[in-house]
């Protein structure tokens, strides 16, 4: 084993992130046990906070317990080495916000901009930059940009004075050689600190954190039992032992560790979050975990599926604090697969003529509109295929119970013209 590995730095945002995970309900007594837990295995940075951050509570997107100020002297009061970290995301917080974070004892601030838009941040780090404050730049939804634009946006963030930089793979999406170009890339553009923050939709969280690690990484973000949003986050408790294995020093008492991660399964959570079926459309879809639920509410309601849902919002590219999206893009969904009956069927869309008769060897004249897909000769392995190149054509999955769900080829032809216009 290498002994002469750079130490890790890993950040803890259970009491901020996992919030996601309970209505941003933890109270004051749960929030200063785990802190305090947490302090005790020399965890560096706990952060705490509504699940959006500083300024988010609110009624479009949950409404926390505690103010902001409640948390974090709750927190504060229990610290005796950790420092206390807070998040700040894009449209929520105000330079206000940051100041009294300050008073009340934060000493590291993330601050947050969606991936391709890091000019948002240069005042608020110009004012903590005034004030002290060890702050850190990071860009959201990573995925939507690649590895380039990515290094230019966290350029932009060291230049404008962040003493850290990185990504968040907010909707758990990707496999360890995304995050390993990535942050190469990033290490190589920047000379502050690279921070990653993986998500577990595809069970990838810990293996990411590791990639990150591998490529040049050196702060990490990871919570307890992986609390957070939708699938949860990278499992500090299991992340730390694996690290030490590779070689990287944490500073972190392991048997202490486990105790504070016992404690938050015990007292912060119903059960640990894991990656069921809806985590994994959510990653594949591209969307951010922490429409999770909404996304469940909204498809029950409405009759469709979960999966179908997650997709249309991939393909909107919908991002946290767009939850006035989901019930959009139901409408939409309900609109294109329900029969049309006061409407003359369009002429079919030349794109998907192709995909039928050119790859599915679907004969021209079976091509009625008001056929059902059955009798134009799609069997249950030529929706699969289909779903497939429709997933090709459109760049987000499209799954086999949507296609089926269409019905019609008149349905199917009106579904394909809307996407094709609007991608």
């Amino acid at each position: 084993m290498t002994t002469n590995l750079p130490r890790v730095l890993l950040h803890d945002p259970t009491l901020r992130d996992g919030h996601h995970a309970v209505g941003h309900q933890l109270t004051r007594e749960q929030l200063s046990a785990y802190a305090a837990a947490a302090d005790r295995a020399g965890v560096p940075v706990i952060e705490v906070g509504h699940g959006n951050g500083l300024g988010a509570s609110s009624l479009q997107i949950g409404r926390a317990k505690l103010t902001d100020t409640e948390m974090l002297d709750a927190v504060r009061d229990v610290l005796t080495n950790a420092r206390m970290g807070v998040f700040m995301g894009p449209g929520w917080g105000t330079g206000d916000d940051l100041r009294l974070a300050v008073s009340h004892g934060v000493q590291v601030v993330r601050l947050a901009a969606h991936c391709t838009e890091a000019d948002v941040t240069e005042r608020h780090l110009g004012l903590l930059a005034e004030w002290g404050v060890d702050a850190h730049g990071v860009l959201l939804m990573s995925h939507m940009a690649s590895p380039g634009q990515l290094a230019e946006q966290c350029a932009l963030m060291a230049g404008y004075g962040a003493q850290a930089v990185g990504i968040y793979d907010s909707a758990g999406h990707y496999l360890p050689q995304d995050v390993a170009e990535r942050i190469t890339a990033i290490a190589e553009a920047v000379d502050v600190p690279v921070i990653f923050h993986g998500h577990n939709n595809l069970t990838m969280a810990t293996a990411n954190s590791v990639a990150a690690v591998e490529a040049g990484a050196r702060i990490i973000d990871a919570c307890a039992r992986g609390f957070g949003a939708g699938a949860g986050n990278t499992q500090i408790e299991a992340l730390v032992p694996v690290l030490e294995r590779l070689g990287y020093s944490t500073g972190i008492d392991r048997p202490a560790l486990f105790a504070a991660a016992d404690l938050a399964e015990q007292q912060l959570m119903k059960a640990p979050p894991h990656t069921d079926s809806v985590a994994v459309m959510s990653g594949l879809s591209g969307v951010f975990s922490g429409f999770k639920n909404r996304v469940l509410d909204i498809a029950a309601r409405e009759g469709l599926h979960p999966g179908d849902l997650f997709a249309e919002l991939g393909r909107r590219q919908a991002v946290a604090g767009q939850e006035d999206l989901i019930p959009d893009a139901a409408s939409h969904l309900k609109e294109i697969t329900m029969p049309v009956h006061d409407q003359p069927a369009p002429e079919i869309h030349p794109r998907l003529h192709d995909l039928l008769v050119g790859e599915l060897r679907i004969e021209p004249d079976t091509l009625d509109p008001a056929s059902t897909l059955e009798e134009i000769g799609l069997d249950s392995l030529a929706v699969v295929e289909l779903s497939v190149l429709l997933t090709e054509e459109f760049g987000t999955p499209i799954t086999e119970d949507l296609v089926t769900g269409l019905r019609t080829l008149d349905n199917l032809n009106r579904y394909f013209t809307s996407n094709s216009q609007k991608g």
